[in-house]
């Protein structure tokens, strides 16, 4: 295995994969659904090793090796979208470098609408990783069917839908802030309205349509 590793070519274990994914009569969905057991849209590299070690020639070495490259943001998961981008390398965004301005002049657009009295600050450090705002996590930006996407958690939302919620000027934000204000404790007056929960009209139904609990 030593001997073979020290030769290693992953573009030359890719095309070995795919002919064999084809062989199987399989397509890449159905594999990568295979080894998606909770199908929960990623899988960890473990399961991902011991999946091809049962089940396609390698060896342990190549197959750590392998799991490394398909993740690509190095979190110990992969999803669907990085062994997909691993197995067609023309289709993965992060080694465009088209695809890396893109990313940089739609993020520059869409951050340019901040109305902050202090502009929201996002920092790129590197072709698709950014900092937004005032926290320090690095956060991995690519574009999905024309779509800018931002990593958060353990999945992808849109950038205008992470803005929303980070950036303070925003409407998520601002809807917050109207609703502290004033659907405050009960009791609480704001330039002589005195609002309070009990007689606040928040019900989503009406007093002649309210549902009533079964007599015991």
């Amino acid at each position: 295995q030593m001997e073979e590793f020290a030769n290693f070519d992953f573009n030359i274990w890719r095309k070995r994969y795919i002919q064999w994914i084809s062989h199987m009569k399989s397509r890449i969905l159905d594999v990568f659904r295979c080894i998606d057991r909770d199908q929960d849209g990623r899988i960890s590299q473990k399961e991902f090793v011991d999946y091809v070690l049962a089940s396609f020639p390698t060896n342990s070495l190549e197959m750590n090796a392998v799991a490394n490259i398909f993740d690509t943001n190095a979190d110990g998961f992969i999803d669907y979208y990085e062994f997909l981008s691993a197995l067609h390398p023309s289709r993965d965004p992060y080694r465009k470098t088209l695809d890396a301005d893109q990313i940089n002049e739609e993020v520059s657009r869409q951050v340019s609408q901040c109305s902050c009295p202090k502009r929201f600050q996002v920092e790129q450090i590197s072709a698709n990783r950014y900092r937004f705002g005032d926290s320090q996590q690095l956060r991995m930006v690519r574009i999905l069917r024309s779509t800018l996407m931002v990593r958060v958690g353990g999945g992808w939302t849109a950038l205008d839908e992470f803005l929303v919620k980070n950036d303070p000027c925003r409407k998520g934000r601002t809807n917050l802030k109207i609703k502290e204000k004033y659907l405050s404790p009960a009791g609480s007056t704001t330039k002589g309205l005195t609002v309070s929960r009990s007689n606040s009209s928040l019900s989503l139904y009406s007093s002649a349509s309210a549902p009533t609990s079964p007599k015991t």
